[in-house]
């Protein structure tokens, strides 16, 4: 894909930056990061877009949406915003034709525990109805039809929907209200308690965030191979397709570590968004 030019916006992030590793020098971004806290983001999102426009210059393209700062627990109010910045970028994008008018890619990471927390039967796949059961869930949900529905006029532009399972990895920010392998390594270092506030047999997919960002890029080499017309819109799961429980990740770092991990086990009100066992299987590719 050496000629083709890939934008991961959210670079930044932890899923970002491993698909931008996954590419390497393919990739591009903006000569100013852009700012997500700022309240400009529309405006600098459309000058990076135009910018990016300018420098395909009739080449393929390819964009990996892997922003947004939204978890399990975020405010529906908040998510909106995230899910308003992203309509108005497909909007932007729709009415660049230097990049409609020639071949395109667009990666959008959504949440396979977000969109299948209630969903009934083990495994989860993509042939299992979605079912979220939380505002996070629902917003991706909503992301992903919007996508559908942008693409839909949109002949020349595959797209590629990644629903992620459980993330951990190098950078991963421990601000954020999740990432409980990073939450229980930083802890251990510490020697500081690690607060768990869900059931110690909950099951969750764990998938490190470079093999991940490597699966990404490889599906959209293969969707790139894709003859005209014909698969230009793939849903597909990224996950380790193995489930292991609270307990037997403490387990695992008891073990590694060669010392006891301390754990608190408490309540939060996101408890109730949580579901109990998450397993997934693709079917896909």
């Amino acid at each position: 894909m050496s000629a083709r030019l890939v934008w991961v916006v959210g670079r930044g992030g932890l899923l970002g930056s491993a698909v931008e590793r996954a590419f390497g020098s393919d990739t591009w971004h903006p000569e100013r990061p852009v700012d997500w806290q700022s309240t400009t983001i529309q405006t600098d999102l459309s000058a990076a877009l135009s910018a990016f426009a300018g420098q395909a210059a009739g080449r393929a393209w390819t964009i990996c949406w892997c922003a947004g700062a939204g978890v399990v627990g975020t405010s529906g109010a908040a998510l909106a915003t995230e899910t308003a910045v992203f309509q108005t970028f497909l909007d932007r994008l729709g009415s660049e034709p230097s990049l409609t008018g020639t071949p395109g890619q667009f990666f959008l990471a959504s949440s396979a525990g977000g969109v299948y927390a209630g969903s009934d039967g083990r495994p989860m796949t993509e042939l299992t109805g979605t079912r979220p059961i939380s505002d996070y869930g629902r917003a991706k949900l909503k992301q992903e039809e919007l996508l559908t529905v942008w693409s839909s006029r949109q002949p020349k532009i595959s797209v590629l929907i990644g629903r992620i399972a459980n993330l951990y990895g190098p950078g991963q920010r421990l601000g954020k209200p999740q990432g409980l392998i990073s939450h229980m390594a930083r802890c251990l270092i510490f020697r500081v308690p690690v607060h768990i506030y869900v059931p110690l047999d909950t099951l969750r997919d764990y998938v490190l965030a470079d093999d991940v960002g490597r699966r990404i890029a490889a599906g959209l080499g293969r969707l790139a191979q894709q003859a005209p017309g014909r698969g230009r819109h793939v849903v597909k799961i990224y996950g380790s397709e193995r489930a292991i429980s609270g307990a037997g990740v403490i387990g695992v770092f008891r073990q590694v570590a060669k010392r006891q991990l301390r754990v608190v086990l408490g309540l939060h009100a996101a408890g109730a968004q949580q579901p109990v066992r998450l397993q997934f299987r693709s079917v896909v590719w």
